[in-house]
């Protein structure tokens, strides 16, 4: 389901949009999506880490993952 959002960017910003699609073939609003999927993901990926390295994300050996798929 998608829903629709208005936003203000700066103008060299919609510039580099605009150029992108046209070089790569995808819609604006298609880069725009992929671009905030690719932020978060990033940033997801940022905290785990970030976890990981104070010691608040429990790790799981992977001997142990297998066990409890069944595998």
């Amino acid at each position: 389901m998608t829903k629709k959002m208005t936003i203000t960017l700066e103008e060299s910003l919609i510039e580099e949009i605009c150029d992108f699609s046209l070089q790569s073939g995808k819609k604006k609003t298609q880069v725009i999506r992929e671009a905030l999927q690719d932020y978060f993901d990033i940033n997801a990926v940022t905290k785990t880490l970030q976890d990981y390295k104070i010691g608040t994300l429990q790790s799981i050996k992977h001997s142990d993952v297998r066990k409890s798929l069944g595998l």
